[in-house]
């Protein structure tokens, strides 16, 4: 099992089921009409045909079932996949990206994490908490 959180109930994103419902993530995402750029082992910026804003996300394979999390309000909102994430799941079926596998490891956690901003290493985070413990603490 995953040690990544999941959308709804713990599973693996449901693209199958995107693609059956036709819904609304689904049939916005059209990997040749968006902007793909790769970064890191697990992360992409996507920017969709129409969209002003670029959205990061991360997705992987474990154990044959795809993974990820996006910094969009569709996929912290709604159940399922947002549009970002079944764009680059379209993109790695027609062979535009290469999906890395994980092994579901805290490291590969973290890393995910980090592509969608959720998470920084170093000084950057340090430095933020530090303020805002100082800002509550001189209230």
């Amino acid at each position: 099992m995953s040690a990544f959180p999941q959308p709804t109930d713990g599973e693996p994103l449901d693209f199958h089921t995107e693609r059956d419902e036709q819904s609304r993530s689904w049939t916005r995402a059209r990997p040749n009409a968006a902007l793909i750029e790769r970064f890191g082992r697990f992360g992409y910026k996507v920017t969709l045909r129409g969209g002003e804003d670029v959205h990061y996300c991360a997705l992987g394979v474990e154990e044959d079932k795809y993974i990820g999390r996006c910094d969009c309000k569709g996929w912290k909102y709604h159940d399922g996949p947002c549009a970002h994430l079944c764009t680059l799941r379209k993109a790695a079926f027609i062979g535009l990206i290469d999906v890395e596998k994980t092994d579901g490891s805290p490291g590969d956690e973290h890393e995910m994490r980090q592509m969608t901003g959720e998470t920084f290493d170093g000084e950057r985070f340090d430095g933020a908490i530090e303020r805002a413990q100082e800002e509550v603490c001189h209230r």
